[in-house]
């Protein structure tokens, strides 16, 4: 009888104890993502909409003289301000979510560890 609760207790239960902890090392894993993929490439979208923008400024204020340029130019400032009003809703969506779920908010600027979050 030792024997079987022996073997329950070394091949059964391990697997249970493991899959315990899972979820701490998937917050991180989130955390991690979130931290080194989803903040910096809404950071370069960001950047992006911004150089769009100025870039429109100079076509428009720039080249009076060319009415084509002073279009391309409101085309950029359009969309670069688009962009950037996506991109700052990005944020506000993300904590939105959060806040509604959970209960607490996402730093975008923190150090990417969500296991905070469920406690």
């Amino acid at each position: 009888m030792q024997n079987l609760i022996n073997f329950i207790d070394e091949y059964i239960l391990v697997p249970v104890a493991h899959a315990q902890s899972a979820p701490e090392s998937v917050l991180q894993l989130m955390g991690r993502i979130n931290q080194y993929f989803l903040n910096p490439l809404i950071v370069l979208m960001f950047a992006i909409a911004l150089v769009t923008f100025v870039w429109g400024m100079f076509s428009f204020f720039g080249r009076k003289d060319n009415t084509e340029d002073i279009e391309k130019g409101k085309q950029h400032i359009l969309w670069g301000i688009i962009g950037m009003a996506i991109m700052v809703s990005v944020f506000g969506i993300m904590n939105f979510i959060t806040n509604t779920t959970i209960g607490q908010t996402v730093d975008p600027s923190g150090n990417g560890d969500v296991s905070n979050l469920f406690n």
